[in-house]
């Protein structure tokens, strides 16, 4: 069926928007729906989230995405990509000057492919949400992406929850996302991180003037942990959702 969807995606000159998900699409079905998007320079937002498209279906999407310089919206969860996959994706990444939003959850992209995706956005300046829930990463990968986050001014939401950064890899993600004004959604749920942590994000939080949500389920913050994070919070006056279940 995909491959006949593709086919007739080929004949239309302006395709803005395509949205695949969660639809069993795999490696043979990766590649028509790559076939389709050539030439598509159109394309605003791509969606092939909740599919098994691997390794080589992400070679072969990220081959055509790579002409698809005004896309702005990438999704692409659990599609059991792995490292190598990811590393594919942000090879066209890395050609994309308005990618706004990335989402590449639950995939098991691990330190490598997390480094890739933070060389392939160090030159982004459009950057404003960034999702990559559950795919062990772990400080290597934290260091890149902290790096690569901290120029990204115009960011509104994090997205690391259920990755195994522990303290060192999130105190760098902290002082990445200390001067980012702009933030609204952070969500570091179940990253290993423990009371160690908190000087450096309570640091970080007192500029975030805008604010509305933190989720830091299941860390082992402890009472000292909480002191230090309500006295990085104390100036806030937009938070609406504060999770400390399980810390």
């Amino acid at each position: 069926m995909i491959a006949k969807i593709g086919a007739a995606l080929r004949t239309h000159v302006r395709l803005h928007m395509l949205f695949l998900d969660n639809n069993r699409i795999t490696e043979s079905g990766a590649a028509s729906v790559a076939d389709c998007l050539k030439n598509k320079q159109d394309l605003r937002v791509f969606n092939i989230d909740y599919n098994h498209i691997g390794v080589n279906g992400a070679a072969k999407v990220s081959e055509q995405l790579k002409n698809n310089y005004g896309l702005s919206k990438l999704y692409c969860d659990a599609n059991v990509i792995g490292e190598e996959g990811c590393e594919k994706l942000a090879e066209c990444m890395e050609m994309m000057d308005s990618l706004k939003k990335v989402c590449i959850e639950n995939n098991n992209i691990g330190d490598r492919g997390a480094i890739a995706l933070s060389k392939a956005l160090e030159d982004n300046d459009t950057l404003l949400s960034l999702h990559l829930e559950n795919n062990n990463i772990s400080r290597e990968g934290a260091y890149t992406l902290g790096e690569m986050i901290s120029n990204k001014y115009k960011l509104s939401k994090l997205n690391l929850n259920s990755n195994p950064i522990g303290d060192e890899g999130f105190s760098r993600i902290a002082r990445g996302i200390q001067d980012i004004e702009t933030l609204r959604i952070i969500t570091l749920a179940s990253t290993n991180i423990t009371h160690n942590s908190m000087p450096v994000l309570s640091q970080s939080l007192a500029n975030k003037r805008f604010l509305t949500k933190l989720l830091i389920d299941n860390n082992k913050l402890g009472p000292e942990g909480a002191k230090l994070l309500a006295k990085g919070l104390s100036a806030n006056e937009t938070l609406t959702n504060l999770h400390l279940a399980n810390c």
